[in-house]
């Protein structure tokens, strides 16, 4: 997979480093050339983290729904045969059930190229956890840092030593040849040091795969918004230095990095946005812990909102609006209207827009 993985990479982006590509692309077991499919499982809604930021509803970690494995595993077979290759499983807390390592095996007996497990990292900070993860059928794990050092993760995620725990778990991990991820969520209090956590993340640990969400009001970050509000429009200019990141490589983005923003509000970088297009047609399902499976994208349009000037931008019909709760708080006034769609981009990736 490494060699057809360089060979796509360097005939996509000719004048690659193909020893910096091959390390960079070492623990990759699908192709990169593939567009996301993902299906998405929610395996339970317990938590061992208490994250300031977190858009569950307070008290759903202890009195939150958890689906059978029968539900988990119909979900997936749902995904598989709409097209999904990558197997999402996220919580609560995934590692807080003790049959997840079933979930992975009939992800890979289903055909799923990329079975991701989503996670705060606290159980796999033990190796033999961690390698009885990867040898359920784990290949990829997305083990979430909210900020580049301890004082600011272990803040936002409400326990002392989550980010030793969490760093421990993705170097585990990526020793174990498995592919590493992070999610973060950006609020008031890590956006200004946004640009250090790309660097410790994407040079200092080797991550390749990001999601940099901009965190929803709803939930307990709602309980929160005093403390984590920040408008999105004050964030974009980390956002922006932060992504030098890639450029700086000389390797491509490998996946769309940037959630819940828009093209208006980033159109330079309009290449590396997820779930901003409102078309129901692409939505990938979403099995929430009740154990119903829903299509992603009509679920966030009907989350969705847009002030009256987006009637007059060139993505409109494209883009669904951004955050209704947001939009509640803030309006809409930082959402300037596009006079056309934008075709140059600052940022290099391995996938077509």
């Amino acid at each position: 997979m490494l060699e057809k993985n360089i060979r796509f990479a360097t005939g996509r982006t000719p004048g690659l480093n193909k020893a910096v590509l091959a390390a960079r692309l070492a623990n990759i077991r699908w192709p990169v050339s593939l567009k996301a499919r993902v299906c998405e499982v929610t395996v339970n809604s317990a938590c061992n983290n208490r994250c300031l930021f977190c858009y569950a509803e307070p008290g759903s970690f202890a009195n939150g729904p958890e689906p059978s494995l029968e539900e988990i595993f119909k979900a997936l077979y749902t995904g598989r045969r709409q097209g999904c290759w990558i197997a999402a499983v996220i919580g609560g807390e995934p590692t807080l059930r003790g049959d997840i390592d079933k979930v992975a095996s009939f992800a890979r007996k289903a055909g799923y190229s990329c079975i991701k497990l989503c996670t705060n990292g606290a159980r796999l900070a033990d190796p033999a956890y961690a390698k009885r993860m990867a040898a359920a059928g784990f290949n990829m794990f997305d083990v979430s840092l909210h900020g580049h050092n301890a004082a600011l993760h272990d803040r936002l995620v409400g326990v002392p030593g989550a980010f030793d725990k969490a760093v421990r778990a993705m170097r585990n991990v990526r020793e174990l040849g498995r592919e590493t991820g992070t999610n973060l969520v950006v609020n008031a209090l890590n956006y200004k040091h946004f640009p250090k956590f790309m660097d410790f993340a994407y040079n200092g640990l080797g991550v390749n795969y990001f999601n940099i969400i901009y965190g929803h009001y709803r939930g307990v970050m709602a309980c929160n918004e005093k403390l984590l509000r920040v408008n999105i429009s004050k964030t974009l200019p980390y956002i922006v230095k932060g992504m030098e990141v890639f450029k700086k490589s000389g390797v491509p983005a490998l996946n769309r990095v940037l959630v819940n923003f828009t093209p208006c509000l980033l159109p330079r970088h309009m290449n590396l946005l997820a779930d901003w297009e409102s078309d129901i047609s692409e939505g990938d399902p979403l099995m929430p812990a009740d154990g119903a499976v829903v299509n992603m994208a009509e679920m966030k349009n009907l989350q969705s909102c847009k002030p009256a000037s987006c009637a007059r931008c060139a993505l409109d019909r494209r883009c669904r609006g951004f955050d209704a709760e947001y939009i509640k708080l803030a309006g809409g006034r930082e959402f300037k209207p596009l006079a056309r769609a934008p075709r140059s981009f600052a940022v290099k990736t391995l996938f077509e827009i």
